[in-house]
């Protein structure tokens, strides 16, 4: 199989020399969305997108229409470019999936295919992609590149973000950029698009934590864990001020709950652990943590200490009755949703 790195994608898209098939997936959704239409853009001119991009959904997937289309010639262009988003290669039976890695294995030369994942983990949350997964994904790797967008630690995010801001002539210390790694979730894009921002601010001079906290919003996953942390300490303004902020942003409610689930259930685990007199390496290894993941449990057993394990359990009870009642109920999910942190934030001891 074919690997191809982050930096091979941006010299294929810096100098138009491509592979016939891409296999793009990974934690960093944004990053595979980005290299995706970076690709699309170099290969489609403005106004060829109806003749020459044909992109398919995974969910409603024809095989017929999927084959004619990499099959087609070009319209007054060198490429014909087929994107397929979120293709879960175990929901295929066996002669789908074969006729699908026939076809990429007879690829024209004038037909450039990108299988790209935003919402599918074609892992099933283990550590290698599914049987039928690994078929297609070896597939596309025969005749072109196959790249695993994953996340990167903090630690190894704050060296790059040095580097970047120095080359940009301003300043900035370890910490705070250890502090923006956090802030962006470890996303290497919205990284890139905050240092930008932070050095031009800057204007040559030092970018500290007071800057980052004034000019780069936080991600989902930051604002939950605090959302989290606030509702455990009964600190009721903080939580709805919080979530008032995820509203704001858009952010559809059931990604709410689940974020808000995810940090609760760290919380929960750094208490259980506590009491086991277990440390944030046996939670980390227990619970098979990423290793850019890993700081969640060290904020975690940081900010715990004074909650109890009743009002967790409730809390996690609660988020858990919310989350079968918005994919049951007609009632406004984020209603459901501000019911529940009503609930949770009326914990009697």
């Amino acid at each position: 199989m074919a690997v191809v790195t982050e930096n091979d994608l941006k010299i294929a898209v810096k100098n138009r020399q491509f592979s016939r098939a891409y296999y793009f997936y990974g934690r960093d959704i944004a990053a595979v969305e980005s290299f995706t239409k970076a690709i699309v853009s170099r290969i489609i001119g403005d106004g060829d997108e109806t003749y020459n991009l044909h992109s398919f959904d995974g969910k409603n997937f024809d095989i017929d229409v999927f084959s004619d289309a990499c099959d087609a010639l070009p319209v007054f262009a060198e490429y014909v470019c087929c994107t397929v988003c979120d293709l879960n290669a175990d929901s295929l039976p066996a002669d789908i999936l074969n006729r699908i890695t026939e076809i990429i294995a007879n690829l024209p030369e004038t037909t450039i295919l990108i299988f790209y994942y935003t919402s599918v983990d074609v892992t099933d949350g283990k550590k290698f992609p599914t049987a039928k997964n690994k078929k297609l994904m070896d597939a596309v790797g025969k005749v072109g590149g196959v790249c695993n967008f994953a996340l990167k630690t903090p630690a190894v995010l704050a060296k790059e973000i040095m580097a970047k801001v120095s080359k940009a002539g301003c300043g900035i210390s370890r910490d705070a950029a250890y502090f923006l790694a956090e802030q962006c979730s470890c996303n290497t894009l919205i990284i890139e698009n905050e240092i930008d921002k932070l050095t031009a601010y800057a204007m040559g001079n030092e970018i500290t934590m007071d800057t980052i906290r004034a000019l780069s919003p936080r991600q989902i996953e930051t604002t939950s864990f605090d959302l989290a942390r606030a509702i455990t300490r009964m600190d009721a303004r903080t939580a709805m001020r919080l979530f008032n902020d995820l509203k704001e942003e858009k952010i559809e409610p059931i990604v709410i709950l689940y974020a808000i689930t995810g940090n609760m259930l760290d919380l929960y685990r750094a208490r259980a652990a506590l009491a086991s007199r277990k440390g944030p390496a046996d939670v980390k290894e227990d619970f098979g943590y990423a290793k850019n993941l890993g700081f969640r449990v060290d904020n975690a057993f940081r900010d715990v200490q004074k909650i109890s394990m009743p009002h967790l359990r409730m809390c996690i009870k609660i988020l858990a009755e919310t989350d079968i009642e918005m994919k049951s109920l007609k009632t406004d999910p984020i209603i459901l949703l501000e019911e529940a942190l009503v609930k949770m934030l009326a914990f009697r001891k």
